[in-house]
C-alpha cells in the first residue's frame, strides 16, 4: 500500500490560492495487489460503503470484493468461488449494502447476486433462472436495495430489471418493452432507488431512463432528444437520485450529464469541456450525489472526476495523476461519497481506488505553509 507523501501533498496544496476553496487530496487506498496475500485486485468497476465506514471494491477481472476498514486492513470477502457450493462468482461488478450491512454482490458472467452477511454469511439470492417463471437474468450489471430490506438487480442482455423480496420472492419489474408504450428498454445498465422507493434504470442502447413507482406505474424520463434543446443522451450509463427526487444520467457517447426533476425539467449540468478550464470530461460512467446536492462524477476516458456544486460551479477532484505520488489513475470508473465529504474513486484500469478528502483552504496560508488547512473529513 502507497500513500501520498509530503511533497506530492504540499504541492497539491498550493495548488489552490482561493480562500474557502476545497481541494481534494488522494490517497491510494487498495492496489492490484489486492489483500496482499495472494488475492489480486483486477479491474475494480464499483466502490460502496457500509455504515461503518468500511470500504468495497469490486475485481471485475478477479472475480472478488474487497473490504477495507478504517485502519486500512485489506480482506477479500468473496471469490471466485460464491458461496462455495458450487455458485460461483464471476465478474464481480454491482454493488450494493443495506440498512443491516449485508453486502450484495452482481456477478456479470455468472448471471446471479450473492448476500455476504457481516459475519461472512455468503447466500446466493437469485441466478440466471430470473423470477423462476421464464423471465431471465442475463448479465446483471448492477444491484440496488431500498430502506424496507428489497434488492434490485438489472440484467443488460435480457433487457430486464427485478426485485427480490426480504422473503426471497423474485418478480420481474420492467422488461424490454420499457413503459409499454412505444419506448423501449435495450441493454439495461444504470440503476438507482430513491427514498420514496421508486426505482430508476437506464437503457445503454434504448438512449433513455425509467422511473417505476413502488406501485408499478412505469414511465419514461428522458430519451435521446436529451434536453430537448440541442444536447442530446446517446449510450445511457447511469443514474443517480437526490433527496429531492431528481434523477441524474450520464450519456457515455455524448459526454455529458443530465438533471431531470420530478416535473420532468431537463437540464444539461456537464458536458466534455468539462471545467471548462482545460480539464475536460469524456465517456462519463458513474454519477453521485451528495447529502446537499452536489453531483460528482467521474470521466473514463479522460482520468478523472468532477464536482458539480449546487450553484453550477464546476472543478476536477482528481485527474490521471492518481496521488500525485507516483500511483496514477487509468480508467475513473466507480465513485461514491460518505455523508462527511470523503469521495472514492475506482480505477478500472489502473486496479486501485483512491480515497479523496477535502482540505478547506482558510485565511492564514502561505506558501509552504499548510496549517490554515483543515480536512472537512477526519
Amino acid at each position: 500500500m502507497r500513500y501520498i507523501g509530503l511533497v506530492a501533498l504540499t504541492t497539491l496544496l498550493l495548488s489552490a490560492p482561493t480562500i474557502g476553496e476545497a481541494q481534494y487530496v488522494a490517497t491510494e487506498i487498495i492496489d492490484a495487489t489486492g489483500d496482499g496475500a495472494g488475492s489480486l485486485l483486477e479491474g475494480p468497476p464499483r466502490a460502496v460503503l457500509d455504515s461503518q465506514g468500511n470500504v468495497f471494491v469490486s475485481g471485475y477481472e478477479s472475480d472478488n470484493v474487497f473490504k477495507i476498514n478504517l485502519s486500512g486492513a485489506i480482506e477479500e470477502v468473496i471469490g471466485f468461488a460464491g458461496d462455495g457450493m458450487g455458485n460461483p462468482l464471476e465478474g464481480a461488478y454491482g454493488l450494493a449494502v443495506d440498512a443491516e450491512d449485508n453486502l450484495y454482490v452482481a456477478g456479470w458472467f455468472s448471471h446471479n447476486v450473492f448476500k455476504v452477511e457481516p459475519n461472512g454469511a455468503i447466500t446466493e439470492i437469485v441466478d440466471a433462472t430470473g423470477d423462476g417463471a421464464g423471465n431471465l437474468l442475463e448479465e446483471p450489471l448492477n444491484v440496488a436495495v431500498d430502506a424496507v430490506g428489497n434488492v434490485y438487480v438489472t440484467g443488460a442482455v435480457t433487457h430486464n430489471a427485478f426485485r427480490i423480496g426480504p422473503g426471497g420472492e423474485i418478480t420481474e419489474i420492467i422488461d424490454e418493452t420499457g413503459d409499454g408504450a412505444g419506448n423501449p428498454l435495450t441493454i439495461t445498465a444504470g440503476l438507482a432507488v430513491d427514498g420514496a422507493g421508486n426505482v430508476f434504470v437506464t437503457g445503454w442502447l434504448s438512449d433513455n431512463c425509467f422511473k417505476i413507482e413502488p406501485g408499478g406505474s412505469i414511465t419514461e424520463i428522458i430519451d435521446g432528444g436529451g434536453d430537448g434543446a440541442g444536447n442530446f443522451l446517446e449510450k445511457v450509463r447511469y443514474v443517480a437520485t437526490d433527496t429531492a427526487g431528481n434523477a441524474y444520467v450520464t450519456g457515455a457517447e455524448t459526454d455529458n450529464v443530465f438533471k431531470v426533476e420530478p416535473g420532468g425539467a431537463i437540464t444539461e449540468i456537464l458536458d466534455d469541456t468539462g471545467d471548462g478550464a482545460g480539464n475536460t470530461m469524456r465517456d462519463p460512467f458513474q454519477v453521485a450525489v451528495d447529502g446537499v446536492g452536489n453531483v460528482f462524477v467521474t470521466g473514463a476516458s479522460t482520468d478523472n472526476a468532477f464536482k458539480i456544486e449546487v450553484g453550477g460551479t464546476i472543478s476536477e477532484i482528481i485527474d490521471v495523476a492518481g496521488d500525485g505520488a507516483g500511483n496514477a489513475l487509468d480508467g475513473a470508473v466507480g465513485i461514491v461519497l460518505t455523508d462527511t465529504g470523503r469521495v472514492y474513486v475506482t480505477g478500472i484500469y489502473s486496479d486501485n481506488v483512491f480515497k479523496l478528502e477535502a482540505m478547506i483552504f482558510s485565511d492564514g496560508f502561505e506558501s509552504g505553509d499548510t496549517s490554515a488547512w483543515s480536512a472537512t473529513v477526519p
